[in-house]
């Protein structure tokens, strides 16, 4: 059964990133936006919450387990 899970966990990659481009944040395999605004976007994930800060937040790309936000990125608070 191990190399099972072994082979399970190497195909199917849940491990929560965050790739910062410029103007561009790519969050993957989140669980839900919590929060959205133009200054704030609030992102749960399996161990707690992302809070990233800026101006001109838009959502450009959303779908199950990826999200992309693009504008002016200031401040990310893990809680």
């Amino acid at each position: 059964m191990k190399l099972f899970d072994k082979l399970d966990r190497y195909l199917v990659n849940d491990e929560y990133k965050i790739i910062i481009e410029k103007n561009r944040i790519n969050i993957i395999n989140y669980l839900e936006i919590v929060d959205f605004s133009n200054n704030k976007v609030i992102v749960k994930y399996r161990n707690g919450v992302t809070v990233f800060e800026g101006t001109n937040l838009v959502v450009s790309k959303m779908m199950d387990d990826e999200v992309v936000i693009e504008g002016k990125l200031k401040s990310i608070q893990y809680n």
